[in-house]
């Protein structure tokens, strides 16, 4: 087994993202004494690629010499400022082939931006840094944004949210390609968690995440936060706001590049968070008090956002 790992290098691109998934496959190559990832950075142009922290990268290929290049992996790396990063018609189809003549393709951070030009991500769940998410969301409502996610695999492609969560991508890539044991392995070595125990919300800093956009989606907000054991579902939060469903769920994706029903989600277990680390509550207490429907569904909801079960983080809060 030999795959090639492409990565796309805008000028300018956060150095993180390159580096970062690049050093997860070559501890996989280290550890399991082969090489089964060869690494390549793809340029726009010839010339040097100067990232963000002023470190000057040296490309592999250039972009017009990707005609009948096709890796198995093929990502985009963000950068600061990629939304203004304007590729010419030539190169932006470059990148549109390379995408679909790869096994699998994606994005870390911020370079969703310059894969969703393409076309490819329509109808797509994908995440991205959650300061972006609301931008991607806008410049293209076909797809759905997860801006809590730290990774997002759909069919071929392949997204991870911001700098560090390349990462956790590229460990999930390892773990597709050698499966569970190896990634643990690979995880260990790097001294980072093979499934890290929070998604974006615990990033996002405060004044990003508070109550913003319209004036009635923040009564709303409010409305909801303080009778979450009551609301029961979006139809709910709709029937609030006297508008539909369908009109809600643009609202939210214009200002928060989310769904409301993940927005609920994420406020439930948050709720449930909080409540954890203050004291103990029988599971079926907890999940009425977060207005679950039920202690399995929490479970469910409460892992899948966080990486954990509600036990597990109950009792990693009272270990520290």
């Amino acid at each position: 087994m030999r795959h090639d790992i492409a990565i796309l290098a805008v000028p300018g691109v956060q150095l993180l993202d390159v580096c970062g998934p690049l050093d997860v496959f070559a501890e996989a190559n280290r550890i399991l004494k082969r090489q089964i990832y060869t690494p390549k950075i793809i340029a726009i142009d010839g010339s040097p690629i100067h990232a963000s922290s002023g470190v000057r990268l040296t490309a592999d290929m250039m972009l017009a010499d990707s005609v009948s290049y096709a890796p198995h992996t093929f990502l985009i790396a963000g950068a600061p400022g990629i939304e203004n990063f304007s590729p010419d018609d030539e190169a932006l189809l470059a990148i549109t082939r390379l995408c679909q003549r790869s096994e699998r393709f994606g994005s870390v951070c911020s370079g969703a931006l310059l894969l969703a030009r393409t076309g490819l991500l329509e109808g797509k769940h994908v995440t991205t840094h959650w300061e972006c998410a609301g931008l991607l969301a806008a410049l293209h409502p076909g797809i759905i944004v997860d801006a809590d996610a730290l990774c997002v695999t759909d069919g071929r492609v392949r997204t991870a949210a911001g700098v560090t969560s390349g990462l956790d991508l590229a460990l999930r890539l390892v773990e597709e390609d050698l499966g569970r044991e190896a990634a643990i392995d690979i995880a260990a070595h790097l001294v980072m968690f093979f499934r890290r125990p929070v998604n974006q919300t615990h990033f996002m800093r405060g004044s990003s995440m508070s109550l913003v956009g319209r004036s009635a989606l923040q009564e709303l907000q409010r409305w909801v936060i303080t009778h979450l054991h009551a609301v029961k579902s979006v139809a709910m939060m709709a029937e609030h706001m006297a508008i539909s469903e369908r009109h809600l769920t643009r609202l939210f994706r214009n200002e928060l590049g989310i769904t409301p029903g993940q927005w609920l989600e994420r406020e439930r277990v948050a709720k449930a968070k909080q409540l954890l680390e203050q004291k103990s509550l029988p599971a079926k207490t907890l999940a009425t008090e977060c207005g679950f429907s039920g202690a399995d569904v929490m479970r469910r909801v409460f892992s899948r956002v966080t990486g954990m079960t509600p036990a597990a983080y109950s009792k990693m809060n009272a270990k520290s």
